[in-house]
């Protein structure tokens, strides 16, 4: 199971598509980085994690947890 995995997350900002069905999986012991020019979507992908923004279409997952729906505070509560 991974520790981590992001499926087909989407975020759009009027009519501009900042995340376009991202997936990412993170297992034990793997070490990731985001890299990539102004305005590729990096900070939009850390806040659609942390909370801070609301995915428009996919999910997020710890462990066997969706975290999708929870707030901000819940999800640092979550790990």
């Amino acid at each position: 199971m991974s520790l981590f995995r992001i499926e087909g997350l989407v975020k759009r900002f009027g009519g501009l598509l900042a995340t376009d069905h991202v997936n990412l999986t993170v297992d034990a012991g793997e070490i990731h980085a985001l890299i990539g020019p102004n305005g590729a979507g990096k900070t939009t992908l850390v806040n659609l994690i942390s909370g801070l923004l609301k995915a428009d279409a996919g999910r997020i997952w710890l462990g066997k947890h969706d975290i999708t729906p929870l707030k901000d505070h819940q999800r640092v509560g979550a790990g």
